[in-house]
């Protein structure tokens, strides 16, 4: 028999050349990814152009007020109802070019393509591979509720990045430790989520639990090695929101993030309440809201609507309960088509049956991934505890299908990561740096 004799191995330049094609590969896949999110968000805007109204209207007049160099003051002459974060946003660019709609979706279409790269980089921090990412990145860029929150003027615009920026620092405390600089800098992005929405509070579980877990959880170690890195997360936190609390108690006599507080919570419980979003019009409290916040102010009228709603959750315990139960499930409830939906537009109704399809399909491969998927369970914990701590606190107020926006890129990573299993036929890698 003869023999073979084996292959020569690839000479350098060969290596080389080959690695410098992956890298274009890879690169122009993540560019291609980022121009497509871009893009499509272009595309709907001249298509499905979207006009001022409610919460909208409302941001872009707080921020055409400060980029005109005045106080905070929204289209009801309110200060701090909305949450200021997006109006902080919006107002450096009203500034330099001017307020409209055009220049609040330019904006929105930088944030979109921050919230891509940062999809990428929480994909990767998960230890998936780089098709995973790159599904990861295509799920951001289809994703419907995404592409509708850039045509409009929406706290989710700000809310997305952000939410997505603290699970990612929160997976590199957990993989460098707890190291004082990332501990305020993780501190700062926190502040600045909550300046975004209050409902961010509960997000600073992703970073606790790293800390926790960087420690060993020994009790002794986690007093040790804690204490300094929490008071730099919470210095980092009150950094961002100390100028807009005195800014509150210049402007309304009490340093307060919002005035919307108690508001929200009579709106989720009072007699009237349906779990969905119900105008306050419609509530026993209505005929007289108008009256009420014009006498006592936005902080003491949102405060007293809030001592109504507490009395009444204490007077019908049973009834409480039963509602947060059905909040708790239409927060993960598909956001169907109405009647009313086909007969305005029937084109626009079936794509919206689209987008609930779509919704579907993530939310189950995100939930799979996120309780039983590749990536290290220490991982999936830091990043699913927030995630339960912000689906519970929706409970106690209403729902609105958007409010679930800011946490649906992340299990759209999670899907990726199950769906990329299901094409390639093979487990995803896991990544050497896994705890």
């Amino acid at each position: 028999m003869t023999a073979v004799a084996p292959a020569a191995p690839p000479t350098a330049p060969t290596r080389i050349r080959a690695r410098q094609v992956r890298g274009r590969e890879s690169a122009f896949s993540f560019e291609g990814l980022l121009l497509l999110t871009v893009a499509i968000r272009i595309a709907a805007h001249f298509a499905t152009p979207q006009s001022l109204q409610s919460d909208g209207l409302a941001y872009y007049t707080l921020a055409a007020n400060l980029a005109g160099g005045h106080w905070p003051v929204d289209n009801l002459g309110q200060h701090a109802f909305y949450s200021i974060g997006y109006p902080l946003v919006l107002a450096p660019a009203f500034a330099l070019i001017g307020a409209s709609v055009g220049v609040a979706f330019l904006v929105n279409l930088l944030l979109a393509a921050v919230s891509a790269m940062l999809v990428r980089s929480l994909a990767r921090a998960l230890g998936m591979d780089a098709r995973h990412q790159q599904l990861a990145m295509l799920g951001h860029a289809l994703w419907l509720p995404g592409i509708w929150n850039c045509l409009m003027l929406a706290r989710e615009n700000v809310s997305t990045p952000l939410t997505l920026a603290l699970m990612l620092l929160g997976l590199r405390i957990m993989h460098e430790g707890p190291r004082l600089r990332l501990a305020l800098m993780t501190g700062l992005v926190w502040g600045a989520a909550v300046l975004a929405g209050n409902s961010a509070l509960v997000l600073v579980a992703a970073p606790l639990l790293a800390l926790g877990f960087s420690a060993g959880w020994h009790p002794r170690r986690l007093a040790l090695r804690l204490s300094a890195p929490v008071l730099a997360l919470a210095a980092g936190a009150a950094l961002m929101i100390a100028p807009w609390t005195m800014a509150t108690q210049y402007m309304l006599g009490r340093p307060v993030l919002t005035t919307n507080g108690g508001f929200n919570l009579y709106l989720g419980n009072n007699p009237s309440a349906t779990g969905r979003y119900l105008s306050i019009a419609k509530t026993p409290a209505g005929p007289g809201w108008l009256a009420m916040r014009a006498k006592l102010g936005e902080v003491d009228a949102s405060a007293r609507l809030g001592q109504q709603a507490k009395a009444w959750i204490a007077a019908n315990p049973q009834a409480a309960a039963r509602l947060a139960s059905r909040k708790l499930a239409l927060f993960w409830a598909p956001n169907l088509p109405s009647r009313a939906d086909f007969a305005t537009s029937r084109a626009m109704a079936i794509v919206r049956l689209g987008e609930v399809s779509q919704y579907v399909a993530f939310l189950l491969l995100g939930l799979a991934g996120l309780i039983a998927g590749t990536a290290p369970p220490r991982r999936r914990l830091v990043i699913g505890a927030p995630i339960a701590a912000y689906w519970l606190l929706h409970g106690m107020v209403y729902i609105i299908p958007r409010y679930r926006d800011p946490i649906m890129p992340i299990l759209i990573i999670f899907a990726a990561g199950i769906a990329g299993q299901f094409l390639t036929a093979r487990p995803a890698q896991e990544s050497p740096h896994a705890v």
